[in-house]
């Protein structure tokens, strides 16, 4: 069934308002009440699961990914981390205590989590649902408000969150905003209390300096080379299936899919033969990145093991695994994003070190297939990576609110559980000075007729630590 809401692009003339409405709701201290923020995640959670079908059909429509995966890794996953928020909001936005050495500890000293104000997500088409609402639950728990621009390469799923989202949601505390990148640039130019962004590394970088012509804190989730390590004490059965389907999902377009295998020399012929058993795999999101993908398969130095067709009229690339590839190929030189698998191999863990050294130094994510765990967590300090898995490719997103975050080229900061908590709200450090005249002598060093040595001697007595 072919999704059914209209995609509406919204008039840049008409985003001023927009946002004037949503900051004077903010003002108004609607969303302080922790009783309506509850009932707005209890909305979105219902939002989902009432809608299902049409969710499905709509990222169906867009990307032709099957629909198992859009239950459990769109859908599923947001309920989900919408329960977990539920359930431990009144404990994450808790006053916290802050302990401190005397006598300070007299002053009362706690963090506050305060609101940030209007927030901003830019979401990205490969996870259509995950990827924007994720967001929404951080900005909802965290008492702000906030702007959804849904990318416009998935019009069909974009359309649906602009139809849903006024009906479950306050709409005077959240908006949808569909456009392209006029719209994206147009809403860039005005300051936010925070801005999420999710997609390529370049935008990321536009997106930043835009920004900071405000001064607003940004996260960024983009991509990177992620690495995969398959040592001589892998599973190579187990690691050839899950590290198929990690890569092959959705056609290869996810952030957190491998990118390369570094796979040991001695199982590398038996990892190669046990990879043909590919799973099914769904589109490319349109014509550029078909062309892209298949220009990279084009100018590769490797060796195809099979794969390698591709049909434009159909979006459609084969699952394409390339063997033979050097540190220097092209296909290692960037980030696929498509279901093309290439293979290097390595022979000592200095030459595997180096490669992942080269090849992926802050990646969004490191793969390692070993039963050997100490052997794991000796490559794992190999180099740095957002988010780590051993024995599973994308096995780090499973767990219900585990951080989203990426390091250097592949994010800044992080959201999603307890994370985003951190990420949409601002720790306020707040103490309570006793007025009592007992606690009055210990600032009197502060008024000028009290200048002596004898208050310096006092200060040092009784304000600094000794060590």
């Amino acid at each position: 069934m072919a999704a059914s809401s209209k995609y509406v692009l919204a008039e840049v003339s008409s985003l001023l308002t927009t946002l004037e409405e949503l900051n004077a709701t903010f003002l108004s201290g609607k969303t302080l009440d922790v009783e309506w923020r509850k009932e707005q995640l209890r909305s979105l959670w219902r939002m989902i699961d009432e809608n299902e079908t049409k969710i499905s059909d709509a990222v169906f429509a867009d990307l032709g990914k099957p629909r198992v995966q859009t239950q459990v890794l769109e859908m599923g996953m947001v309920k989900n981390d919408i329960v977990h928020c539920f359930q431990k909001l009144d404990e994450w936005l808790a006053i916290e205590a802050v302990e401190v050495p005397p006598p300070f500890e007299n002053w009362s000293p706690v963090i506050v989590r305060r609101p940030k104000g209007l927030c901003l997500v830019i979401g990205t088409w490969n996870y259509p649902i995950t990827l924007t609402l994720l967001s929404m639950i951080g900005i909802i728990a965290c008492s702000n408000v906030g702007i959804l621009k849904p990318s416009e390469h998935a019009p069909n799923t974009a359309a649906i969150l602009s139809e849903l989202i006024p009906k479950y949601l306050d709409p005077e505390s959240f908006r949808v905003i569909n456009g392209g990148v006029d719209v994206a640039q147009a809403l860039l130019k005005f300051p936010y209390g925070h801005i999420l962004y999710t997609g390529s590394t370049n935008i990321g970088k536009e997106v930043m300096k835009a920004a900071a012509e405000h001064l607003t804190p940004v996260t960024l989730e983009l991509g990177g080379g992620n690495s995969v390590v398959v040592t001589e004490k892998a599973n190579i059965e187990l690691a050839a299936k899950r590290i198929a389907w990690g890569k092959f999902a959705i056609a290869g377009q996810t952030c957190f899919a491998p990118n390369h295998v570094i796979v040991h020399e001695s199982v590398h012929d038996t990892f190669v033969a046990a990879l043909q058993k590919i799973v099914k795999v769904g589109k490319i999101v349109n014509a550029i990145h078909w062309k892209r993908i298949m220009s990279l398969l084009a100018s590769t130095k490797g060796t195809t093991v099979f794969g390698r067709t591709g049909k434009e009229n159909e979006l459609f690339i084969s699952p394409t695994v390339v063997k033979g590839i050097s540190p220097e190929d092209p296909l290692v030189q960037t980030e696929i994003f498509g279901p093309i698998l290439p293979i290097l191999k390595y022979s000592t863990d200095s030459e595997a070190k180096n490669l992942l050294q080269t090849l992926s130094p802050d990646a969004l994510g490191l793969y390692i297939f070993t039963e050997d765990l100490t052997e794991a967590r000796d490559i794992l300090k190999w180099c740095t990576a957002g988010t780590a898995c051993i024995n599973d490719a994308m096995g780090q997103i499973a767990p219900t609110s585990m951080p989203f975050g990426g390091v250097g080229a592949s994010g800044i900061g992080s959201y999603r559980g307890k994370a985003s908590i951190d990420t949409f709200s601002h720790k306020q450090g707040m103490v309570t000075v006793p007025t009592a005249p007992e606690f009055e002598n210990l600032l009197a060093w502060r008024y000028p007729q009290m200048e002596s040595q004898e208050t310096v001697g006092f200060v040092k007595a009784n304000l600094e630590m000794k060590l």
